[in-house]
């Protein structure tokens, strides 16, 4: 929230309070830390007194906190909307009004230089096109140079230069990298749109840093910089409404299929015959054999040629990019804004960067969403990326100028002390998803690394050799085959838990993989198959055919209701616009969605939580003993349907939160009654797969039937995101309130027994799967079969991501199987494909025979623990087989 503003008079002492502030937070922390001391020397007796007095010291920050979140409940009446407005927003620093208009103007200097030159608000389709023509060709070699010049930099250790003369070599060398690296980002913005999006977020940052020395020099930099997020989150709001109301304003400034064939070739694309070599798609001249015209929102093809031949730009993301420009610039200046309040007097950096982790995430997941379904879906990803490369690389800039270099390091090591007491116990995740994504990268580091290892060696090369008596090179030193710095890497990997790592990083391959290959491209070929099978069927078949799918999906457990809603979105449409027309073919397929919904919350509570409630392995998988299903219980058996009730069975996990309704023997009618306010997700997401369709419907003469579809389409996207974030927002934030304010009340629900003694038998099973598999005990075989299975999969992976056009046919989900797989559906693999799934086959395989071995190996040692473990649930499940048999170790 945008918090109230100090007046012009309050100008020359403002950055005097504010070094104020800091001087008694570090008196505070320095009267803290000393108090462990004095008790000491005191005593016992004097040991209480010391507390008392610790206790008694002020904290400056959590007051200055507490301070924060009154403001907010005050400035929306409540609680509740109190903290959605402090997750909202960033708690901007408070600056005088001059200086917050100044320092506005200088951050929309930039902001609209780039609106002016790169965006369709000004004259950005001519800018790509006229770097695209007449620089495009120098990129290559100013690519290369700039890639010789950093790796010989990097070679001969130019930054262990420390001689006067060195130290200016080094950062003139510098200086022309980035210079250099700034102009190929100009150079290659045709082939890549969103170079100079990404490089605006970076001189905003440096020219900020510039301004505050020349303009507010007076003002300590950690200040200066934390006065920053009120400008820009100002500007980058103003850009933001302006970019809206300009694409209302004229129907060419709206983005849809004509627009961006009618620019495709404006804005720098070049048409890709050669994946269309059947088609007579080109014009003898360089161009293309249709026509589009943006007024009339039609296309004119040529004679013979094909519908089809609009493909030939289906890679070209130039126009979506250049449209959709000025949303880009304002999550840039967003993300800025949020990090300059990480400088804020009484900010806390834990909960600050979370705040700003869970938000930016929301954001790129919005936009992508909204981007895929306008056709622009590759080319955004790449985009977000590379935008949020750049905003980090601000923020570093940021947080070079605030600290000196031992405050950098201090600040950064009490981050690092937090994150590893707060995810210290998941850091073999992490560890296991750096594997699987930079094993290649850290195999051409290990052979640079001894290339530079030589040349250290070399007698008439000094400068080139690391100083060698600092404590972080202690044990490495001296010669051999790599560098010290990658010795002292290797050796940090061999603390590792290597087993449970190199496990982690194949079950985050598979992750992928099944992102990529099963969800990505045969899910997206089954819903085309069913569109075109249920294009020519009745609608009461129709609607049983979705009603089945949907209710089996519903009872998955892993599997959510939007992919439901959207398919339903995408199905009805064609099959109830002859009878009941477009309109009513929605109020169909709503009232449709809502049912199926409503009867899936039946089944799973009554037929799963019901039925099943007495079968242990039932109330073991929905967590019934966790403290998140311990509070939604708490708040689920209240009387009545308050907002925290239906938050939670709106907003909570579909199939625990219904089978836990079953387990606890609630009404039903009014948990039915409670999940009718699903009707708004349905509604968003459900527009989303129509008008998605529509958005794809052509008349006989090319030209789209509904072009207003792909705007309206993007626009339910993103009131998608939003509803299924906000209510899962909403959810968590009850739940974690009834934990804090009703400790007594959950203390005082009682332990399900049987659960805890399941649970005490898997974590035997555990404790003895983890001792049978240090690395360092696995025999030879072992440690074989999980190296390869991991190297397949690393391999697999690599080949989907780096090679995804020569593993995947294109495809669409308005194709047909008939005319784009020429009737074989096993075709959308191409031969590079069958060896990456290959692969992926062989290292499931691996990782099969491998935790066979480890689970049998387990059971020995529990065995020869005399430990009994049996699962009398799993076992009355599978039809009365003697509970005392052993079983499986579950995931």
């Amino acid at each position: 929230m945008v918090e109230e503003q100090f007046s012009d008079n309050d100008e020359a002492t403002i950055g005097q309070q504010l070094s104020t502030y800091d001087h008694d937070r570090d008196r505070q922390s320095q009267l803290q830390n000393s108090m462990p001391d004095a008790a000491t020397d005191a005593g016992n007796q004097d040991e209480e007194v010391a507390a008392d007095m610790t206790e008694a010291v002020p904290s400056v920050d959590n007051l200055y906190r507490e301070e924060s979140r009154v403001e907010e409940e005050l400035w929306c009446g409540n609680k509740l909307c109190g903290a959605f407005v402090g997750f909202l927003f960033p708690r901007l620093t408070p600056i005088p009004w001059s200086s917050f208009f100044l320092l506005s103007v200088f951050v929309a200097i930039p902001a609209t230089a780039y609106l002016m030159l790169f965006t369709k608000m000004g004259y950005g389709i001519s800018t790509y096109y006229y770097l695209s023509e007449n620089y495009e060709k120098y990129a290559g070699y100013l690519g290369f140079s700039i890639a010789l010049g950093a790796f010989l930099l990097y070679l001969f250790d130019c930054f262990y230069w420390s001689s006067h003369t060195g130290i200016w070599l080094r950062r003139t060398f510098i200086t022309l990298l980035i210079v250099g690296i700034g102009f190929f980002t100009l150079f290659t913005s045709g082939q890549y749109p969103y170079g100079p999006v990404a490089l605006f977020v970076v001189l905003v940052a440096l020219w900020l840093i510039m301004i505050g020395k020349v303009v507010y020099k007076d003002i300590a930099p950690k200040v200066y910089v934390s006065w920053l997020s009120g400008p820009l989150f100002f500007v980058s709001l103003v850009v933001f409404l302006s970019w809206f109301i300009w694409t209302f304003l004229r129907e060419e400034n709206e983005y849809n299929l004509i627009v961006s064939l009618a620019e495709a070739e404006k804005s720098g694309c070049e048409p890709n015959f050669a994946d269309y070599p059947d088609l007579n798609c080109g014009d003898g001249m360089g161009g293309v054999c249709f026509t589009a015209d943006i007024e009339s929102g039609s296309l004119t093809f040529a004679d013979g040629c094909d519908q089809m031949c609009t493909q030939v730009y289906s890679q070209c993301y130039n126009t979506f990019i250049i449209w959709v420009g000025p949303f880009l610039v304002s999550l840039g200046l967003l993300f800025l804004s949020f990090f300059a309040t990480f400088l804020r007097p009484g900010s806390s950096p834990d909960q600050e960067t979370t705040k700003l982790a869970k938000i930016w995430m929301f954001l790129l997941f919005g936009t992508w969403v909204s981007a895929s379904l306008a056709g622009a879906g590759a080319g955004v990803s790449a985009t977000l990326t590379a935008l949020t490369l750049a905003s980090f690389i601000a923020a570093a800039i940021f947080l070079a100028i605030s600290y000196e270099r031992i405050e950098r390091k201090e600040h950064l090591k009490k981050i690092g002390d937090q994150l590893v007491e707060k995810y210290g116990n998941h850091f073999n995740v992490f560890r296991g998803l750096l594997i699987v994504t930079c094993t290649p990268v850290f195999l051409l580091y290990f052979f640079v690394s001894f290339v530079i290892q030589r040349i250290r060696d070399l007698p008439f090369c000094p400068y080139t050799k690391p100083p060698v008596t600092t404590m972080s090179l202690r044990h490495v030193g001296g010669s051999g085959w790599l560098t010290i710095e990658a010795r002292r890497l290797l050796r940090e990997f061999q603390t590792w838990d290597r087993t449970k790592v190199f496990t982690y990083a194949i079950y985050w391959g598979l992750a992928f993989m099944v992102l990529s290959v099963i969800v990505s491209q045969f899910t997206l070929v089954f819903l085309s198959w069913l569109i075109e099978k249920t294009s020519v069927m009745s609608l009461g078949a129709v609607t049983g055919i979705l009603v089945a799918i949907g209710l089996t999906m519903f009872l998955l457990p892993p599997v959510p209701g939007a992919p439901i809603y959207l398919v339903i979105g995408i199905v009805i449409i064609p099959v109830g616009k002859p009878i009941m027309g477009i309109f009513g073919s929605l109020l169909f397929a709503h009232g449709i969605s809502l049912a199926l919904k409503l009867v899936a919350c039946t089944l799973q509570q009554k037929m799963i939580g019901g039925l099943l409630q007495h079968y242990v392995s039932v109330r073991q998988f929905c967590g019934v003993n966790s403290n998140l299903m311990r509070s939604m219980k708490l708040v689920l058996q209240q009387p009545g349907l308050g907002l925290d009730k239906v938050s939670i069975l709106v907003g909570g996990p579909d199939w625990p939160t219904s089978v836990l309704c079953g387990i606890m023997d609630l009404e039903l009618i009014p948990i039915l009654i409670g999940t009718l306010p699903i009707i708004f997700l349905i509604i968003p997401t459900l527009l989303t797969g129509s008008f998605t369709y529509m958005a794809n419907v052509r008349l006989d003469n090319g030209q789209s039937e509904f072009p207003w579809a792909g705007t309206v389409a993007t626009i339910c996207a993103a009131i998608t995101a939003i509803v299924q974030f906000g209510s899962m927002v909403l959810a968590a934030y009850f739940l974690e309130d009834a934990v804090s304010t009703r400790k007594s009340e959950l203390e005082a629900i009682p332990i399900d027994e049987e659960v805890k003694a399941a649970d005490e038998r898997d974590e035997a099973i555990v404790h003895a799967y983890e001792e049978v598999t240090q690395w360092g005990s696995l025999p030879t075989l072992a440690k074989s079969c999980l190296t390869m299975s991991l190297i397949s999969m690393i391999a697999s992976c690599y080949m989907v991501q780096l090679f995804a056009d020569q593993c995947f046919r294109e495809y669409q989900l308005t194709y047909t199987i008939e005319q784009h797989l020429d009737g074989d559906w096993k075709n959308i693999v191409k031969p590079l494909g069958i060896v990456a799934n290959i692969l992926f086959l062989f290292s499931l395989i691996l990782l099969y025979l491998y935790r066979s071995w480890a689970m049998r190996r387990a059971w020995d040692r529990v065995d020869s623990n005399s430990q009994e473990i049996s699962s009398p649930s799993i076992m009355e499940l599978a039809g009365g087989v003697d509970p005392e048999t052993p079983y499986t170790l579950q995931n």
